[in-house]
């Protein structure tokens, strides 16, 4: 799709599907669209309009309805672009259906490359809070790793991997806060790994005085630090409005905070606990894909390599550099041309165990709806 002369190469295609005479010359004038690149070692240079080559540009529905945009560099009499010295650049839409958005899938930056056999690798930690003292309280306020506090009597969070998270429970009664808990969790752990600890209220008589019991589950602690300055376990308090609170630690330094405001519709009683469970879920691979790219080149022995047929390294890129609308192609259908440098891994498709690198820069244009 050369934009000087793309009406003779026209010609030129229709001419040669019906004769098997040389194809004439070449045209001169300046190339729109070139590809400089390096492939194991052997640099190449693609040009349309030079050496009757041609820049055919379409798309086609790909599984999952997923459009596929294609620019490829191709000898005029080959419009599929899979005969020898053939590179075909394909862009993947970045939504599902019909409609192409030109400002977002041919926007400048970096691209992903197409995977054709994706792996599930990623996997996400879903891990369900919850409290079972729902009498005493009427609200519930969660705040885990310091993050923005949320309500609920249970809350479900997903987290990339089994780190350990802090978990803090606030339970609410007529509207004011009388418990907190805050302790450490460990998502997969089988044992104990962190300390945790919640304050039981027993009324010893009739008039007082209450006892506060600081009851503890988990690893064992090694020591209590009330706010009333008692390093014991159990203490007494003779009022009931106010507030108790008690920090335990264990032997590796790791605490456990619980706090409870005692008044007198909420005597005896305990602070709020919380339990929590975890599954282990692996995604699904991404089949689709969307907004990634594919790079084919068929070498002069007929041989196909493509980057879709293994997993790219980390220093694989696409890069869009510039883009903008172009003409309609010769089949009346929208294009764009881009600048793109690109550097990855092409597969053999016979054995994809077979690959070599490809690095280079181009000017291509690409066909849409």
């Amino acid at each position: 799709m050369q934009k000087k002369y793309s009406w003779l190469f026209l010609f030129v295609l229709l001419w040669s599907a019906c004769s098997k005479e040389p194809i004439p010359p070449d045209i001169p004038g300046e190339p729109v669209f070139t590809a400089q690149f390096q492939f194991d070692a052997e640099q190449q240079t693609l040009s349309a309009g030079v050496d009757s080559l041609y820049l055919f540009t379409a798309y086609r529905n790909a599984p999952g309805a997923l459009l596929v945009l294609s620019g490829a560099f191709a000898p005029v009499d080959c419009p599929d672009g899979d005969c020898p010295g053939s590179l075909t650049f394909e862009l993947r839409n970045d939504r599902t259906g019909t409609t192409v958005s030109p400002d977002t899938v041919f926007a400048v930056g970096s691209r992903a490359y197409f995977n054709a056999a994706p792996q599930a690798t990623d996997s996400i930690v879903r891990i369900t809070f919850a409290t079972p003292d729902t009498l005493e309280y009427q609200l519930f306020q969660w705040q885990i790793d310091n993050g923005s506090p949320f309500t609920g009597k249970s809350v479900t969070r997903e987290f990339p991997d089994n780190a350990p998270h802090a978990v803090t429970l606030r339970g609410f009664r007529n509207g004011a806060l009388k418990s907190v808990v805050t302790r450490t969790i460990a998502p997969n752990s089988m044992q104990p790994v962190y300390p945790a600890v919640g304050i039981t209220v027993f009324d010893s008589s009739a008039t007082g005085p209450y006892l506060l019991i600081a009851n503890t589950f988990g690893i064992p602690v090694v020591s209590f630090d009330w706010n009333t300055g008692d390093t014991t376990q159990q203490i007494e308090a003779s009022q009931l409005n106010a507030s108790y609170g008690v920090t335990t630690q264990n032997l590796a330094g790791d605490t456990a905070f619980a706090q409870i405001t005692l008044s007198p519709i909420m005597s005896p009683g305990k602070t709020a606990d919380f339990n929590f469970s975890v599954q282990n879920i692996t995604s699904q691979p991404d089949t689709l894909q969307p907004g990634s790219v594919t790079i084919r080149w068929v070498d002069e022995n007929g041989a196909v390599w493509e980057s879709q047929r293994g997993q790219q390294t980390p220093a694989a890129y696409f890069q869009i550099l510039s883009s903008e609308p172009y003409e309609w192609n010769e089949n009346g259908q929208k294009t764009r041309k881009m600048n793109v440098s690109f550097s990855c891994m092409l597969f053999n498709s016979d054995n994809p165990l077979v690959s070599r690198p490809v690095t280079g820069t181009a000017v291509i244009a690409v066909a849409y709806p």
